[in-house]
């Protein structure tokens, strides 16, 4: 064999080795991140701004990003959905998660994943998100994204040490990846280890000093250990540096609830109607409003305020928010034994779940809460076996959706059918399978521990109700209750 012969030998020995090892290394390896598809460089610079805009929880001004990403490339699907998750109301959600799912088959195997993972979330089908989550993990174990998506996943349905293990991978990829901190700070509150959750708070604030939202979580981490000035503070220097940030308004307007100062709490409620950027914004404005109102056990004027959120929500094509608002009142009404009124409110809710405009998925939701709406009534008029009746029809739909929020649901609707008919611990067993961060349950778990005779139990869970600072309607309603038994 010649020396030519034998080196162009060697050159084609040589290349076919380094290909096969070329194809070996991209059968091993796996990709880093998330490819993002768009046919725009420009399109991509807003689509990276508005996520980093995102992720600082600047929802308004990502938006906006996103909306002119998709003026330059009308096929970018992962400008559709982040769109789809940065507000603006059910049809703009709906529309361009709904384009970002036409897009699928042009997309990147990753992105279509992520998308059908928020789809399902917006389905609020639990089984399919998780099979999705699982498929995003496998292909991108080193995406600091996609482990913050999974410490999310379960931050959502408490597995908080799930939660702490992604939230922790996060920040090892990248240990300057700033909201990770944030959610592991939330992930140790929501554990009620308040001497960990610091840390990474603080942690936070460090990694992000001019910017509003790190102060915001850590006066929302003040506010929780009743260190109502102290958090007061933070909120108004969260303001101070971004006086577009107006949600730490409500965070102030929360500190002066648990102050029991309520008129000075509407105040802060009202500056931030009046601020708000979008009808959003305003309609979370009325629904703290309303929840003020209901701490002082004013019903009327609280169901006057969902009454206006409820019109200017249909006003503005914001149909789930109209119908939940009517489910309130109801919710409220049945909670205080006037049940007739609370029927009146279920109907309307019944009434507009069948003219308003939504897809398929989401007024079967609303059908089914309906229902379980109604079984609520049932039970809180002690009508057992007309409850009883409802819920077994209910039933068989629900366990056929396994969906994990509509089966919680119903187990709180057995917990009160149970308590009704004086079988306590069994009462006690369907409140541990439903809502336990509720503190409207737990009211109801008390209540049981007292009739079975376990006092101490139920004292401990009164006080939890008592020194809870985390606000919302389900504490509006029992609160006060909660105090007066200790």
């Amino acid at each position: 064999m010649s020396n030519n012969k034998v080196l162009i030998y060697v050159i084609i020995l040589l290349s076919t080795i380094l290909l096969l090892l070329s194809g070996c290394a991209k059968e091993s390896q796996k990709p880093k991140e998330i490819t993002i598809t768009t046919n725009s460089d420009e399109a991509l610079k807003l689509f990276t701004e508005g996520r980093d805009m995102y992720e600082k929880a600047k929802i308004p001004q990502a938006a906006q990003m996103f909306d002119k990403a998709i003026t330059l490339d009308k096929n970018f699907a992962m400008a559709y959905l982040y769109r789809a998750i940065s507000g603006g109301g059910y049809k703009i959600a709906r529309e361009n998660l709904s384009k970002a799912v036409d897009l699928l088959d042009k997309v990147s195997e990753g992105e279509k994943h992520l998308i059908l993972y928020n789809e399902a979330y917006f389905d609020n089908d639990g089984v399919k998100q998780k099979q999705e989550l699982d498929s995003l993990l496998n292909l991108y174990p080193d995406d600091k994204r996609i482990q913050d998506l999974a410490g999310t996943y379960y931050y959502s349905i408490q597995d908080y040490p799930n939660a702490l293990n992604h939230f922790k991978k996060a920040v090892a990829i990248d240990s300057s990846f700033a909201s990770s901190y944030n959610m592991l700070g939330y992930v140790y509150m929501g554990m009620e280890n308040f001497t960990a959750a610091e840390g990474p708070l603080k942690k936070y604030i460090e990694l992000n000093p001019n910017e509003a939202n790190p102060y915001d979580s850590y006066a929302e981490f003040l506010l929780t250990q009743g260190r109502y000035d102290e958090s007061i503070k933070q909120y108004e220097k969260a303001f101070e540096i971004d006086p577009e940030f107006v949600t730490a308004l409500v965070g102030i307007g929360n500190n002066y609830i648990f102050k029991k100062d309520y008129n000075k709490a509407r105040d802060y409620y009202q500056q931030y109607y009046d601020k708000s950027f979008n009808i959003n914004e305003k309609l979370g404005a009325l629904y703290w409003r309303a929840v003020s109102y209901v701490y002082e056990d004013n019903i009327t004027e609280a169901i006057k305020v969902f009454e206006e959120r409820s019109k200017l929500a249909f006003k503005n094509k914001f149909p789930t928010v109209g119908i939940g608002s009517y489910r309130f009142s109801g919710w409220i009404l049945g909670a205080n034994d006037n049940f007739n009124e609370a029927e009146k409110y279920l109907n309307k809710a019944v009434d507009f779940t069948k003219t308003s405009e939504m897809n398929d998925s989401d007024r079967k939701t609303f059908e089914i809460y309906n229902k379980g709406f109604q079984c609520w009534l049932q039970a809180m008029k002690k009508d057992t076996k007309g409850a009883e009746k409802s819920l077994e029809t209910l039933k068989n739909i629900v366990e056929n959706r396994r969906k994990p929020d509509e089966i919680k649901n119903l187990n709180s609707i057995y917990g009160i059918i149970q308590f009704n008919k004086g079988n306590y611990d069994l009462a006690l067993e369907y409140y541990q399978k439903s809502y336990t961060d509720d503190p409207e349950i737990w009211y109801w778990e008390a209540i049981a521990q007292e009739k079975a005779g376990n006092t101490q139990e139920a004292k401990k869970l009164y006080k939890k109700i008592a020194e809870y600072n985390v606000n919302g309607l389900s504490l509006a309603l029992v609160r006060n209750k909660a105090i007066k038994k200790l």
